[in-house]
């Protein structure tokens, strides 16, 4: 049999602190976003705080597309990833919508079952 041969991009050595540096920007950047949504959508922010929100969310884009040009990805995979980012932009906003509507279905339901007791 022959040996499988896998032919892949080198990372440079000079570039393993900016990758670092960046992959940890991404982390720190979608946290700061999922954060601030949160906190905005239940009550705890005003809603002016959104679109600090978006901002840490553009930035969170920004460098995980500059992480995937500096690994050397795939076209497909940096477009998966972006694709991916836009749902991520979305989801939080679909959550509280269902929160919100299920809350808004089932409350009157609780206050009949509270005043039969």
């Amino acid at each position: 049999m022959e040996e499988l041969l896998i032919i892949r991009p080198e990372i440079a050595p000079d570039m393993f602190l900016p990758i670092f540096a960046i992959s940890t920007f991404v982390l720190i950047f979608g946290v700061a976003y999922a954060a601030i949504i949160t906190l905005s959508k239940m009550g705890y922010f005003s809603k002016k705080w959104m679109s600090v929100g978006y901002l840490f969310w553009a930035l969170q884009t920004y460098c995980l597309y500059m992480l995937s040009v500096w690994i050397q990805s795939e076209p497909f995979t940096t477009k998966v990833l972006m694709v991916t980012m836009m749902a991520y932009l979305f989801i939080p906003h679909l959550y509280f919508r269902l929160i919100d509507d299920s809350s808004k279905r089932y409350e009157p339901n609780d206050n009949i079952a509270k005043n039969k007791n």
